[in-house]
């Protein structure tokens, strides 16, 4: 199994890394370091006022390009814990990405990449979405 190679201990692997790259494909773009900010007053006060009850902080992703953003008032939450596995995830998934040949630094050729070797699972209904069948899991 690819994933394997990652020489990780198996709990980080499936219940850190795996959910976090599923979500990098879910928003459809590597999120950089700029792009993850903590909730204003305006949206912590929206999150309350849907009755959602907040302990700690919360953050989002903002994207720089217009290209990748969410679908229109879509706006996805992270905990503090949350923000290192996303961003291992995104290490990982270049890294993988170098492993599939592809020396491109852009975000989209990267998660092309990456789909490319992966379980489809990762990409499922994604525009990375691979054919169901690899040889490669």
């Amino acid at each position: 199994m690819i994933l394997a190679e990652a020489n990780m201990d198996l709990h980080i692997v499936f219940f850190e890394l795996m959910p976090a790259i599923s979500v990098v494909y879910e928003i459809g773009f590597l999120p950089e370091e700029g792009e993850i900010c903590e909730l204003s007053p305006e949206l912590y006060s929206q999150c309350r006022s849907k009755g959602n009850n907040i302990a700690g902080r919360l953050y989002t992703v903002i994207p720089k390009s217009a290209s990748a953003c969410f679908k229109e008032n879509e706006i996805g939450l992270l905990s503090e814990a949350d923000i290192p596995k996303l961003r291992n995830a995104v290490g990982f998934l270049r890294d993988y990405a170098k492993k599939a040949g592809c020396e491109s630094v852009n975000g989209d050729d990267v998660l092309a990449a990456a789909a490319k070797i992966l379980p489809p699972v990762f990409s499922k209904n994604s525009r990375f979405a691979q054919n169901e069948e690899k040889e490669s899991y």
